[in-house]
């Protein structure tokens, strides 16, 4: 049987594939994931008509994206409180640069001081929603790539590649049993499965990771396994 070495860095760079929320929000995040949305706002202001002329690709598109920011904009500020967080959470992908960059020219735009002040609120009520989105987001990332290191902890070696299959015939059945655990501590979710599948991809993409793609194949045969046997008694319960 061909052996196959991988790195033991679990975290590769951002990868072009097909996004899902999480790797959404990190490339669309005003192009610095880690700067505060309020400066890059500032910023799109003051480089506004530069970047409307770089993002202009014909004017009928054009057109129509303006229109479907506009909707969005004129249904956030007549937004109540309390409706202003869903309708920005299920907007959450709209929020790209073009849309700061619109947000900001209808500002510039106000005839009268108080329509200024209620659009600026606006944009700020937005950013902190947003921010919050982001960071919860970033945080659910972080510990669903724990949660993943732990479970291929068992044929992953400090300092080395690692070996795969591996060396240690005890470790699979380690790896089945960290996926059990986790499972019962309800830590396998839509999250882990996305993050396990975006790391799928990445490894896909790296030919010198060869192991590390067999590995997380593997964590999705096991997950699979496990949550058809757990779905199989469940049946079974019904049924007696």
């Amino acid at each position: 049987m061909a052996t196959a070495t991988a790195s033991t860095s679990l975290r590769p760079p951002p990868s072009p594939s097909p996004p899902r929320l999480a790797g959404s929000l990190r490339q669309w995040c005003w192009g610095t994931p880690t700067h505060s949305s309020r400066r890059a706002f500032h910023a799109h202001r003051r480089k506004r008509n530069t970047l409307l002329c770089a993002a202009v690709k014909g004017p009928e598109e054009s057109f129509k994206k303006t229109i479907e920011v506009d909707r969005l904009i004129d249904m956030l500020r007549d937004a109540n409180p309390g409706e202003l967080d869903l309708i920005v959470v299920e907007n959450i992908l709209a929020f790209s640069e073009g849309f700061w960059v619109r947000l900001a020219a209808r500002i510039d735009l106000c005839k009268s001081d108080d329509d200024k002040k209620d659009y600026e609120e606006l944009a700020e009520n937005v950013m902190n929603i947003v921010d919050r989105v982001v960071h919860k987001t970033d945080e659910k990332i972080e510990q669903s790539t724990d949660v993943l290191k732990a479970i291929i902890s068992p044929v992953m070696n400090e300092g080395e590649d690692a070996m795969w299959p591996p060396r240690n015939p005890e470790a699979l059945k380690l790896m089945e049993k960290e996926i059990s655990n986790r499972e019962i501590e309800g830590q396998l979710d839509e999250s882990f499965l996305s993050e396990v599948n975006a790391q799928l991809r990445q490894a896909k993409e790296d030919v010198d990771k060869p192991g590390l793609q067999a590995m997380l194949q593997k964590v999705l045969q096991l997950y699979a396994s496990n949550f058809l046997r757990k779905r199989s008694y469940a049946y079974k319960g019904e049924r007696l």
